[in-house]
């Protein structure tokens, strides 16, 4: 039986994953420095941070799945923590896009 061409144009449908669910984790944390956090699905599934005050301060986290837990890495590829210390990561990004000193 053949499909129909109506069948063919539906997206997709998203399904959650653990890594979105470790994003969205960080997002949250992420709050508390006055940041926007948004977890995105294109091009790829990734948090991007932006700091309001500063036009160029836009880091993409991804979250990628380890043997023990989940690492968040920064798009240039550094490690910047893992899903058991998502306060120290939140920090770690904060700092990257200018939100805090230390």
């Amino acid at each position: 039986m053949a499909q129909s061409r109506q069948a063919n144009d539906q997206q997709p449908t998203r399904v959650p994953s653990e890594e979105r669910d470790h994003l969205g984790k960080l997002a949250n944390e992420l709050s508390r420095y006055e940041v926007q956090a948004e977890v995105m699905d294109e091009p790829a599934l990734c948090l991007r941070v932006r700091n309001p005050s500063s036009t160029y301060a836009v880091e993409d986290v991804i979250c990628e799945r380890r043997e023990h837990d989940f690492a968040f890495i920064a798009s240039f590829g550094v490690h910047l923590g893992n899903s058991g210390s998502v306060s120290l990561t939140a920090h770690k990004v904060a700092w990257l896009v200018g939100a805090t000193k230390e």
